[in-house]
């Protein structure tokens, strides 16, 4: 049996999942260092620190066996990446060593499972799923754990605001390109890259000074969100992530890019497909993109710690968003 609760934010479901894990101030949290520094923000509220274990090219963890069990390490973090199941074996047996728990981040996950058919996020007494990098939602998170309801506090109050005017854009031209064929989800976000180059200089976001310690706006998931997520036709959703990822595969290779993942397991609905490639290949992905009609991504945003010692294939890392 499972119970669930829903936020805005993985980070608050992440935050509230340390806090049941018995995180304090001054325990430590493990993390991997290739993760998007946003979610240092739900150790930083508790008043825990983190440190880093580092991940090789396959994604899986290196070195947990040095780790200096000495530290006060509460709880160890293990990533899913891209909705790919990851091996928690190696984690189990951290935890064992440590007394650590465990909290499966599966941000990019809904729908996978691993090979035993068990869906992530549930495979621990703790995950988290970012439904809202899914989906074309305002907000939405999960807390899934196997305490019982009377453990935790009660689900917050649904923010019942109606969708906002750019979630009802960004539907009415995903549904207007999924009938034309004409790439408006595209030319809309290369037009607001080119605002953004024209007023600031840079077509990225700049990068927020707080992220790594505040966690934005409020908890309350919203109404609207959730209910997308329990009315989706999970079958079909799985069908469409499923056949994008076969149908790029060749056409990213073709061009020189090399697969993080070599195999789509028969259990796995993808995030996207994510790729390691040079920065010289930008412009052949983007045509790609284009073409499929999805969105070409680097990820993740480093924390600021491991910008500088961070392997390089950490900063080669491109992602075909299917959302």
């Amino acid at each position: 049996m499972t119970t669930q609760r829903y936020f805005s934010l993985g980070r608050f479901a992440m935050r509230d999942a340390l806090r049941y894990a018995g995180v304090k101030p001054g325990d430590c949290v493990m993390l991997p260092s290739f993760i998007c520094r946003d979610v240092l923000a739900a150790v930083a509220t508790l008043g825990a620190t983190h440190d880093f274990y580092d991940v090789d090219k396959s994604l899986k963890p290196k070195n947990l066996t040095g780790v200096d069990t000495h530290k006060s390490i509460k709880a160890i973090v293990a990533v899913n990446y891209f909705g790919f199941a990851q091996d928690l074996d190696v984690f189990r047996d951290f935890a064992r060593r440590t007394g650590a728990t465990i909290i499966e981040d599966n941000a990019h996950g809904l729908l996978s499972r691993d090979e035993t058919n068990q869906l992530l996020g549930q495979r621990e007494k703790f995950g988290i799923t970012s439904f809202r990098k899914t989906l074309n939602v305002y907000n939405g998170a999960i807390l899934t754990t196997s305490m019982r309801e009377e453990e935790i506090e009660a689900q917050l109050a649904y923010d019942e605001s109606s969708i906002s005017s750019r979630s009802k854009m960004l539907r009415w031209l995903s549904k207007f390109e999924s009938f034309t064929k004409i790439p408006v989800v595209n030319i809309a976000q290369s037009l607001s890259r080119l605002t953004r180059y024209i007023s600031s200089g840079s077509q990225l976001p700049q990068r927020d000074a707080l992220a790594e310690t505040i966690i934005p706006g409020l908890p309350n998931p919203n109404r609207h969100s959730v209910s997308v997520l329990q009315d989706l036709n999970e079958s079909v959703e799985i069908a469409r992530r499923r056949d994008l990822y076969l149908k790029l595969q060749p056409q990213v290779v073709a061009v020189g890019a090399t697969l993080i993942f070599n195999e789509l397991p028969i259990n796995t609905c993808p995030y996207g497909l994510p790729i390691y490639a040079n920065h010289n290949l930008k412009r052949k992905l983007a045509k790609i993109a284009r073409k499929n009609r999805v969105t070409l991504m680097t990820w993740p945003d480093l924390p600021d710690s491991i910008l500088s010692c961070a392997p390089d294939f950490y900063s080669q890392v491109w992602l075909f968003n299917f959302k």
